[in-house]
């Protein structure tokens, strides 16, 4: 078994997530990477300050823009906008992993 004492577990996490330290995600390739690792991202369409997954991999994401989420997502179509419990992206090829889901709905 591991011990983690609580801050050895916050940190963990934070760096986990991209969000302590040097940026470990860069452009493009950066966004295909964090999504992969994380599994999904939320994709709210709503836009109050900004969507919430832009929101997300802007602060993760060195060099992120809109222009690179919509390529990924519509040009190279390397992601895809799913409905995870709510709205998800996530990367083209976990598509098979949810044809369980796609059939019994």
């Amino acid at each position: 078994m591991i011990t983690l004492t609580n801050q050895q577990a916050r940190q963990f996490i934070l760096l986990k997530h991209g969000l302590l330290g040097e940026h470990r995600f860069f452009g493009k390739q950066g966004v295909l990477d964090y999504v992969r690792q994380a599994g999904c991202i939320q994709f709210d369409p709503v836009d109050s300050c900004g969507k919430n997954a832009e929101l997300a991999l802007q602060s993760r994401v060195k060099g992120f823009t809109k222009q690179i989420l919509y390529e990924l997502l519509y040009d190279d179509r390397k992601l895809v906008d799913y409905p995870d419990k709510n709205l998800s992206i996530i990367c083209a090829e976990d598509w098979p992993y949810f044809e369980r889901y796609r059939q019994a709905a």
